[in-house]
């Protein structure tokens, strides 16, 4: 696995703040499905398709979208920080 200092969400479900803070650092990531208490964070490739998607409650869910962040070369739009 990667080095997970250097990933922008926790390995589990994760917060509005740390989803606000991972659309505001990386181009092509979004919140949608905005329930309020629950949410999910959508990565669609260059073109509009869907790459990867989960609700801010999985098991799991921040371990998955790191992944696909590093893998797929999401580009920063700002420097990470770890909010």
């Amino acid at each position: 696995m990667h080095n997970t200092d250097d990933t922008p969400l926790p390995s589990g479900p994760f917060t509005r703040r740390h989803a606000v803070a991972v659309v505001a650092a990386y181009q092509n990531v979004a919140i949608e499905d905005d329930q309020g208490t629950h949410f999910r964070l959508v990565i669609p490739d260059h073109e509009g398709q869907l790459l990867w998607r989960a609700w801010n409650f999985e098991a799991g869910a921040g371990e998955w979208l790191n992944r696909y962040l590093v893998s797929h070369g999401i580009p920063p739009t700002l420097t990470r920080h770890k909010p």
